[in-house]
């Protein structure tokens, strides 16, 4: 249940807005997307779950086994950073909603500021009480969800060709379909697929006998059906603003937030409570970001070790409040390089863990010494994987596609279709590293032996 109150948030419901409103798929094509995106993004959130009482490592410590000493510091760190983007993500879009609330009488930084302290000082209360909180809080929230879909399902079509401000798609060009089905395929894997670089940090303290079936299968259920069904949502609700202009104009004007006023005014006050619920929710997303982050922090080496956590949480807390500030004016550009970053860097980190533990420790746990987790001489120095992490960058470079930068295969999928490229950067990541790990890790234990 932990895994619901941190999923039933307003980004899955806006990662799903982003196939018709940014990728320019229909429905149905969007609800396809969503479903094997999730579907696949998943897996290695649930595999690295398994490791967490085995073990009774978090994600970061436990990654040193393959990873090495310093390769799982540089983790770390961009662990770190990743955390405190979706934090500031988190804020944004609960102060949107804050602001529809208060019908824009209030700052976006004010509203920023808002979610975040609340979440900081929920963040305090610890391990427990931190399952206790997401294993209920999403509850009311999920219902506010089900009332939503079911006052707005009225303005929801399943045609894309249907515009209140008169622009119609063309969809001649079937290379420039796949195009953006892959892209957003990519970003439905993305979201889903975030929580594999701390999925481990919150079982730690189960028995080391639980059954990994079981804890493998409840974290896939628990992460899917939140997710998946808020991106469905998400993608349903947007295509209400081709058939009204309020929902039209609600979302130009506060984004997701709008949108989400838009479907429930005509509730009205009870509609206000409701967006509340939902600006909160994001609390529960944060809490666990901002979590995970200082145990990243304590992994980087023996001096971050030894400064306590809530001070990690206080200066996490006013970096991403400054980030979420900046970022704010760019929503949808801000999220979907998030998302992107988010699943390269995970496909990378989660491929050499698994096929550490497939190939080299022989899918068993009696296979490694976890008595040397802190041990800087007894672990492996991380050549292999650092190694094998840069030719992963490679296939990201050959075949991102973000605003900034288009690698050249995404270019060549795309051809003249007119679209900027297709995002074939996470299936040129995956092959690239679990290609060369094998490799560099063989020689690695021939000559180095740990």
């Amino acid at each position: 249940m932990m895994w619901f109150g941190a999923n039933i948030i307003i980004p899955s419901f806006a990662s799903g807005i982003l196939g018709p409103a940014l990728f320019k798929l229909s429905l149905y094509e969007s609800f396809v997307t969503i479903i094997f995106g999730t579907l696949l993004g998943i897996i290695p959130v649930a595999a690295i779950a398994c490791f967490g009482p085995a073990s009774g490592l978090r994600t970061m410590v436990y990654s040193r086994y393959s990873w090495g000493y310093y390769g799982a510091s540089i983790m770390s760190v961009i662990n770190i950073i990743v955390s405190l983007g979706w934090a500031a993500i988190n804020s944004i879009t609960g102060a949107q909603t804050l602001r529809v609330v208060f019908n824009d009488s209030i700052p976006m930084v004010v509203g920023i500021v808002i979610i975040s302290i609340i979440s900081m000082i929920v963040s305090f209360v610890g391990y427990k009480w931190l399952h206790i909180y997401e294993r209920y809080s999403w509850i009311p929230i999920f219902i506010a969800y089900c009332i939503l879909a079911g006052v707005g399902a009225k303005y929801f079509t399943s045609s894309k060709m249907v515009s209140v401000n008169a622009t119609t798609l063309n969809n001649n060009s079937r290379r420039a379909q796949i195009s953006r089905i892959l892209s957003f395929g990519a970003t439905c894997f993305s979201i889903s697929s975030s929580w594999c670089t701390c999925a481990a940090d919150y079982n730690t303290y189960f028995s080391e006998d639980t059954s990994q079936l079981k804890i493998f299968v409840l974290t896939y259920i628990g992460n899917f059906l939140p997710m998946a069904l808020l991106q469905l949502l998400g993608a349903a609700a947007y295509t209400g603003t081709y058939t009204n202009q309020d929902w039209n104009h609600a979302y130009e004007i506060n984004s997701v937030g709008g949108l989400l006023g838009a479907s429930l005014s005509s509730l009205r006050v009870f509609g206000k409570f409701l967006l509340v619920l939902f600006a909160l929710s994001t609390i529960g997303n944060n809490i666990l970001n901002i979590y995970s982050l200082s145990l990243s922090a304590q992994v980087i080496g023996p001096i971050f070790k030894r400064i306590p956590r809530f001070f990690y949480t206080v200066v996490g807390t006013i970096i991403y409040i400054l980030l979420a500030i900046v970022a704010a004016n760019k929503f949808n550009d801000s999220l979907i390089s998030l998302l992107s970053l988010t699943s390269y860097w995970s496909v990378v980190f989660v491929v050499i863990v698994i096929e550490e533990h497939l190939l080299f420790r022989r899918y068993s746990f009696k296979n490694y010494n976890f008595d040397i987790w802190n041990n800087r001489k007894s672990l492996s120095i991380g050549i292999a994987a650092i190694l094998s992490g840069l030719v992963g960058a490679v296939g990201i470079a050959l075949g991102m596609t973000q605003t900034w930068f288009t690698g050249p295969i995404a270019n060549a999928i795309a051809g003249d279709s007119g679209e900027q490229g297709a995002d074939v950067g996470l299936e040129l990541v995956f092959v690239f590293t679990a290609v060369s790990f094998p490799l560099f890790r063989s020689i690695e234990l021939y000559f180095i032996r740990k």
